[in-house]
């Protein structure tokens, strides 16, 4: 049979870099091999995000460019910015097969047998069933396990619950087999993601939550991994943060000192208008002050919005509140952007452009001096730091090997481990610099 060519082009999150390596090892499995040269390609895959207009405008330009590049390659297009792409005729023409999300799984075959497929009204998909994604291996060196699908909690501000609509959780023993299977592939930090923690187990027919796939992956893996490897956590939102949930974080011995919250707002009142009026702020404050106890050295990030419609001074003087209480060592602050189809679009009281980027920007430059006394801790009183390293494939030639400590920090190594980028080496801090900390090996 003729040999075949396929190029992937992954945007957005860590759920689509999973999906897009489960793809990567079925096309792989059927005689394909990949190519990142778009014109000797036969298929062109791409794998679209939606959170933002700019994550939309990024698909929209890759198919152009695949129209110019490699005019005879067959173009796939997926991903949550499927069906928004697909309102487009231009655009719908430039592709051979349009596979929403809720149609993503049927890409986990030959390729050259695929229908040619067109956006269509979506099709249900049935309550509860997950999405038959799984994965061997991974491109990068810290691979991410996807355990949830779905989200339908429907902030205002959000078209991911449009996208994919129906919240499904993978069962337990399967996650628990991959990661073994990625461990033993020699991973030694694996990201634990979906794309909603909170609704992880509610689908099963006795209801549980994520924090019983965290127990079982302890039980099961750390009395030969912990120590050895790692889990980190890709995002949760503060109401998880209580309970059996505080208690694991302080007592296991696989999970990174590290979380990242979605967070989005110190204000109440925004947090209403957001749709996100089923935590308190202050809840995440009790949570750190009973973690750090446990664990005094400990990461936290945040996704913060600022500029949101209605917020006004003394919303954003709470969420600079909020900042100055907790222990942030980093976070990604973004000035609200208006996503056509969503609530928040047709809500009044917008806040002009150059306002909300001046709000996010306050809250970045107090957020940044927090993260460079963290980094400047690590240097003064860490006599060692267990680093995850970028893959080969990652490193830039005549820049530092980029990695990341247990928590989180950023760090940079002039010499690339002899390990090949898998394994957790062992470095000493030596000097802050304006991108991380640079280490030297041990």
């Amino acid at each position: 049979m003729k040999p075949w060519k396929f190029v992937i082009l992954t945007f957005g999150c860590k759920v689509n870099q999973y999906e897009s390596q489960s793809v990567r090892e079925c096309w792989q499995s059927h005689g394909g091999e990949e190519t990142d040269s778009p014109a000797e390609a036969d298929f062109a895959l791409i794998n679209s995000c939606a959170i933002t207009a700019r994550a939309e405008r990024d698909a929209r330009a890759a198919l152009y460019r695949l129209e110019r590049e490699a005019p005879h390659c067959r173009r796939l297009l997926t991903g949550c910015s499927a069906s928004l792409l697909a309102a487009d005729p231009g655009l719908r023409g430039l592709c051979h097969g349009i596979f929403p999300v809720v149609e993503k799984a049927r890409l986990l075959a030959d390729p050259r047998h695929l229908p040619a497929a067109r956006a269509k009204e979506e099709p249900p998909r049935q309550e509860g069933a997950y999405p038959p994604f799984q994965i061997r291996a991974f491109r990068r060196a810290r691979p991410v396990l996807k355990v949830q699908e779905g989200c339908t909690h429907r902030c205002t501000y959000c078209i991911v619950p449009s996208m994919r609509p129906v919240a499904s959780s993978r069962p337990v023993d399967e996650a628990v087999a991959e990661a073994r299977r990625l461990l033993e592939a020699g991973h030694r930090e694996i990201m634990i993601s979906g794309i909603n923690l909170l609704l992880y187990g509610r689908d099963f027919s006795t209801p549980t939550d994520f924090w019983t796939l965290i127990a079982a992956l302890e039980r099961e893996l750390a009395p030969e991994w912990a120590g050895r490897a790692r889990f980190r956590i890709s995002s949760l939102e503060p109401k998880q943060l209580q309970g059996r949930g505080l208690e694991l974080l302080a007592e296991s011995r696989m999970l990174c000192p590290h979380l990242h919250v979605s967070l989005q707002s110190g204000s109440p009142a925004v947090l209403r208008r957001m749709g996100r009026g089923h935590y308190r702020p202050e809840l995440l404050a009790d949570a750190l002050a009973a973690i750090v106890r446990a664990r005094p050295r400990f990461g936290l990030g945040a996704d913060i919005l600022m500029g949101f419609p209605g917020e006004k001074e003394e919303h954003v003087r709470e969420t600079l509140a909020l900042v100055d209480a907790l222990p942030f060592t980093y976070a990604h602050v973004f000035p609200y952007s208006r996503r056509p189809g969503t609530a928040a679009d047709s809500f009044p009281d917008h806040v002009p452009q150059p306002e909300k980027a001046a709000r996010a920007a306050r809250v970045r430059e107090r957020i940044r001096s927090r993260q460079l006394a963290f980094w400047q801790q690590a240097v003064q009183t860490q006599a060692m730091l267990e680093i995850a390293t970028d893959s080969p494939d990652e490193h830039r030639p005549g820049s530092p090997c980029k990695g990341v400590d247990q928590c989180y920090i950023p760090c940079l190594l002039d010499t690339a481990p002899a390990a090949g980028g898998h394994g957790l080496i062992r470095a000493r801090a030596a000097e802050v610099t304006p991108g991380g900390v640079r280490v030297a090996l041990l």
